[in-house]
């Protein structure tokens, strides 16, 4: 009888990776390539350097690997969590991180608008046209403004009107200092405004609204510090407890109820670091 049974399981498993897991891999296979390629669009628009197939292994990979890696270093009894943790954040951490290298990239243009607007506005007083001027910027400034005008320009020189340019632009680096650049060229072409003026205006602005960004950064840190100091103290307090006394938290380990007090009070503990980070962040720019 333990002989059928086996040839039974040994049958059906057979069956299930000879007809089903090619499909299930191609499915696979094809969900991450699709997932790489968005991936890798973004990654261009940004000018992040990276290969393909590099980012398709990337994609490919996260989730096995973390899944991987939650199963082996969870606790015994935590292991098909750390499991189902690993692939989600496989799936996850690539989107976040590209999130990450936008947000890096948009306030390095944020920080050098000023310098920018400064040598387009000598250009201007010295009598180049505006297209000239911001040739200057892409010539002379660092990357990312350099690129982007760069691109602006390159635009310009194909057909692309300069309204549709600047609508390109703000969208790939949409801030409201760069809104304000784009909205005053625009109106003093059409009513032919005094652009260097315009362009003192808008620096001022921006300085005046660094200054109130980091005064609120000042403000909102404390509130930073003791909300991250609160989500920490339940964690010390279980490891210190955990390092004096090992069994003291076995009913909490080995009952149905202690685990899911424990996944539950691991739940909160997440969605009030998001809260905190929330309330603690007035805006980007």
């Amino acid at each position: 009888m333990n002989i059928v049974a086996f040839l039974l399981i040994f049958l059906s498993v057979s069956s299930f990776v000879f007809f089903f897991l090619p499909g299930l891999l191609s499915l696979v296979q094809s969900f991450n390539q699709r997932r790489a390629e968005k991936l890798a669009t973004k990654m261009d628009e940004m000018f992040v350097r990276a290969k393909k197939k590099q980012t398709v292994m990337i994609y490919a990979l996260a989730p096995f690997f973390l899944a991987a890696a939650g199963f082996v270093f969870a606790p015994p009894t935590f292991r098909f969590i750390g499991f189902l943790v690993g692939v989600v954040l496989g799936f996850i951490v690539p989107s976040f991180y590209i999130r990450f290298l936008s947000g890096q990239r948009k306030r390095k243009f944020y920080a050098q608008l000023i310098d920018a607007l400064m040598m387009m506005n000598s250009g201007l007083k010295g009598g180049l046209s505006l297209l000239q001027a911001m040739e200057v910027v892409a010539d002379e400034m660092p990357e990312p403004i350099s690129q982007e005008f760069a691109i602006l320009i390159g635009e310009n020189k194909m057909g692309v009107s300069l309204e549709l340019s600047f609508d390109r632009l703000y969208t790939r680096m949409g801030t409201p200092a760069l809104q304000q650049f784009i909205s005053a060229i625009l109106l003093a072409r059409e009513t032919g405004g005094n652009l260097p003026i315009i362009f003192n205006r808008i620096i001022q602005t921006i300085r005046e609204n660094r200054k109130i960004e980091q005064n609120i950064e000042t403000l909102t840190i404390q509130g930073k510090i003791q909300g991250f100091v609160m989500l920490l103290l339940p964690v010390a307090f279980a490891f210190f407890i955990y390092s004096s006394n090992p069994h003291y938290f076995d009913v909490m380990l080995e009952s149905k109820m202690g685990q899911n007090l424990l996944m539950l009070a691991g739940g909160l503990e997440v969605v009030g670091a998001i809260l905190i980070i929330k309330f603690s962040t007035i805006g980007e720019f």
